[in-house]
């Protein structure tokens, strides 16, 4: 199938092949994309708005500056897709396959990845503000400099992950599981406040 309009609004992709396709620029609103194949698609600066993509296959595709906006995503295959400066705010995700996955510089903020498996995927810099992250893997993966500020982090799995410079509420030291995670001093500080320790200087020897 060829697209032919840079717009496009309740429209039926179900079960439309466009693997391999170039998107630029064009607008999908309250369309449903169930079942379709979008493997290998590349989009740029194309806007999904409150989209279905339920059975969808979608690996190896490459985004860039394109947004998928209260989109929902269900059983979906995102094995070896590419996402670089994409907005996903507010889309969901459900027992989606995700991994290999690159992306980079990405707004996340309201997304739901609730039980989603991203072990070892490299999230640094991304903002997952108000995200849902409940029982979600994240072990092994670099969050340096991650905003998930207000986020859901309930038995989120953060074993062995770099939390260097990422942003977390109090719930996050005290919610997810933190076992050899990598933190810096100030991260320290809020883990030991948050679990109700107590810092002072250490005792004088000469007292």
């Amino acid at each position: 199938m060829h697209l032919t309009e840079k717009s496009y609004f309740d429209d039926d992709f179900a079960d439309v092949d466009l693997s391999g396709a170039s998107i630029d620029g064009v607008s999908f609103v309250d369309c449903d994309f169930a079942d379709a194949l979008l493997v290998d698609v590349k989009t740029k600066g194309a806007t999904f708005e409150r989209c279905s993509f339920r059975g969808t296959e979608v690996y190896g595709s490459t985004h860039q500056g394109t947004s998928f906006l209260s989109c929902t995503f269900e059983r979906s295959a995102w094995h070896g897709a590419s996402l670089t400066g994409c907005r996903l705010i507010g889309s969901t995700f459900t027992d989606c396959r995700m991994l290999p996955l690159a992306i980079r510089d990405c707004d996340l903020t309201l997304v739901s990845l609730a039980g989603a498996k991203l072990a070892g995927v490299d999230l640094s810099g991304l903002r997952m503000r108000e995200a849902n992250l409940v029982g979600a893997n994240f072990s092994g993966c670099d969050l340096r400099r991650a905003d998930l500020t207000g986020a859901r982090v309930e038995r989120l799995d953060l074993t062995g992950a770099d939390l260097r410079g990422a942003r977390l509420d109090a719930a996050a030291w005290v919610g997810a599981r933190l076992a050899a995670a990598v933190v810096d001093v100030d991260q320290a500080v809020l883990y030991a406040a948050a679990h109700g320790l107590v810092l002072a200087p250490p005792e004088d020897p000469l007292r």
